[in-house]
């Protein structure tokens, strides 16, 4: 499953991060500050 990690806070952006790296099927294809970023 491809993820794209979308949040205002960086640190929750960085706690979600770590938390869905640790899983095998979790890819992170990017990160970003708000919707019109993303």
């Amino acid at each position: 499953m491809n993820i794209l990690i979308v949040d205002d806070e960086p640190l929750a952006r960085e706690n979600l991060r770590c938390l869905l790296e640790e899983e095998k099927d979790i890819h992170i294809i990017g990160e970003c500050s708000n919707a019109i970023e993303a």
